[in-house]
């Protein structure tokens, strides 16, 4: 089937070799398939102790209602909609934490921003001891296959809080760490140099955590706008491997050319069971934007309706205040969804592309690039 492909060999215990094919797709404990990168397909699994076979579903209806809404509102239909949540939070929403790591001297603040809060609920809580501190500027948020803790999305590290960083990687068996911004950008210091860069180069976390770059830095197979780097992490006696995906070319409360490198981001890290890492400079605008995508794609891949876009959004920030932060990022996250199902697949969802759909596909295109400057 189209979305688990041939990709790697491994050898059994007895010395056999089995495709991931033949492995069959990953599960996760509800035994839901999690999904790949062709996600206009999906398998839906039973339940382990369920004797049939897993059965093709066609999301085709599903996308058909989200490119559809997405023609029909246009640009600035969807700008004004933003516009309309723009300062929306959670009702109950506390601050505590936050609060209490503010400082107006930036070397002993733990907040990159002073007017990006940092949440109470759904906060990641790190153990102290080891870790230096108790708090990080994160918060779990979940999508529709992992409900609750699917990632862990956080500020970029300051100088002085990478050692709290590295802690809760270690305490949350994180993976895969999604980076999307420069660790300088416009000038201005976004993120610190919080992974050992050159390979055999290694870094000391207080309270005995050492990271060391194993691999150097290589670009991803299927789109070398990302940049991978496998850190082994070391602590005691124990070892753990963490991959660290890098995507420079998202500026700052904008957004990236349109192309597929967002989906080939999500598909490389997808199949993590424990919670994937995903953080920008202040891990709201490009962090939100990205776990939106995610949102969408396991929703189709589920063959379930996707909520309307704006309680899609208040879902988010319902778990991490102020997921993506303007009108173009939530403008992006449709032209990224209208170009995969309308220009990839655009063979097979060929019945969406009447004249009118076509004629309305045109416009959009022609007034995200005028609004975005592409």
């Amino acid at each position: 089937m189209g979305m688990f492909k041939k990709r790697t060999v491994r050898k059994g215990k007895k010395g056999n070799t089995k495709t991931e094919n033949e492995r069959g797709p990953k599960k996760d404990k509800g035994g839901k398939t999690i999904v790949d990168e062709d996600i206009a397909t999906t398998i839906t699994a039973p339940p382990p102790n369920a004797s049939q076979q897993p059965q093709l579903v066609q999301a085709h209806p599903i996308v058909e209602q989200f490119v559809q809404r997405a023609l029909d509102y246009g640009v600035e239909k969807l700008r004004d909609e933003f516009r309309q949540m723009a300062k929306y939070t959670r009702p109950d929403m506390t601050q505590n934490a936050f609060n209490a790591n503010q400082s107006a001297n930036i070397n002993e603040t733990k907040n990159r921003y002073a007017d990006v809060p940092c949440q109470d609920q759904n906060i990641v809580l790190v153990a102290k001891p080891p870790a230096p501190s108790d708090y990080v500027h994160a918060n779990f948020v979940g999508c529709p296959m992992v409900p609750d803790k699917r990632f862990i999305c956080t500020q970029g590290p300051l100088d002085h809080t990478v050692d709290d960083f590295w802690w809760m990687i270690v305490q949350q068996k994180v993976e895969q760490i999604v980076m999307l911004c420069k660790t300088i950008e416009t000038g201005k210091y976004k993120c610190a140099q919080y992974w050992p860069l050159a390979m055999g180069e290694k870094k000391e976390v207080k309270g005995g955590i050492v990271v060391e770059n194993v691999s150097g830095t290589k670009p991803m197979d299927r789109d070398a706008e990302i940049q991978i780097t496998t850190l082994q992490v070391s602590f005691g006696d124990q070892k753990m491997s963490v991959r660290h995906l890098h995507w420079s070319d998202w500026p700052d409360r904008g957004v990236p050319p349109c192309k597929l490198t967002s989906l080939e981001l999500l598909s490389a890290v997808r199949g993590s069971r424990v919670p994937i890492v995903v953080h920008c400079s202040a891990g709201i605008g490009r962090t939100g934007t990205i776990v939106a995508i995610e949102y969408i794609l396991e929703r189709i891949a589920e063959n379930k309706q996707c909520p309307p876009m704006p309680d899609l959004v208040k879902s988010l920030r319902d778990q991490r205040a102020y997921s993506i932060q303007t009108d173009m990022q939530y403008l992006y996250i449709h032209r990224v969804m209208l170009n995969y199902f309308l220009e990839k697949y655009k063979d097979k969802y060929a019945a969406l592309l009447n004249p009118d759909n076509v004629a309305k596909y045109t416009k959009f295109v022609k007034d995200y690039n005028f609004a975005t400057g592409q």
